[in-house]
């Protein structure tokens, strides 16, 4: 890299750079319209449509399974090749108003950071506290495993 020591050569490097900048984005647009247009594109986005529409038909489907199941009391049943079981996380609190959280549940890690002390908060509603601003909640989905 060589160096440059005067004002009309750092302008002329400068305007060089600007200039082959301008260049390339408009080089990239170009192929960006081109590979937009293409049959391979449509082709991708086509399959990924198709996906999309999968996911969606496979989660309605476990939704099903998880109320037919819930509604039986039943977590979990074998069939043939097949173990389907209603997966359940741990208990989560999920703080709906921040603002309105008491200083009590709040403590200082940096001088500018709050961080909230979920524990503290969890443990008192275990002992029956009414906090109005949190719930907790607990995410369910469907496994199903082939054997």
């Amino acid at each position: 890299m060589t160096t440059i020591t005067t004002t009309p050569a750092l302008i002329a490097e400068l305007s060089d750079i600007t200039s082959k900048k301008l260049d390339y984005n408009n080089q990239i647009t170009e192929l960006q319209k081109e590979l937009a247009q293409s049959e391979l594109v449509s082709r991708i986005n086509k399959w990924q449509a198709m996906i999309t529409e999968l996911n969606a038909r496979e989660m309605k489907i476990k939704n099903n399974w998880i109320k037919i199941l819930q509604k039986a009391w039943i977590d979990k049943f074998e069939a043939n090749w097949v173990e389907v079981r209603i997966k359940t996380t741990a208990w989560s609190l999920i703080i709906d108003e921040e603002d309105l959280i008491p200083d009590e549940y709040k403590t200082e890690k940096v001088k500018t950071t709050i961080s909230i002390d979920k524990k503290l908060i969890k443990e008192n509603i275990k002992e029956w506290e009414i906090i109005d601003w949190v719930h907790i909640e607990q995410k369910v989905s469907l496994e199903v495993k082939y054997k």
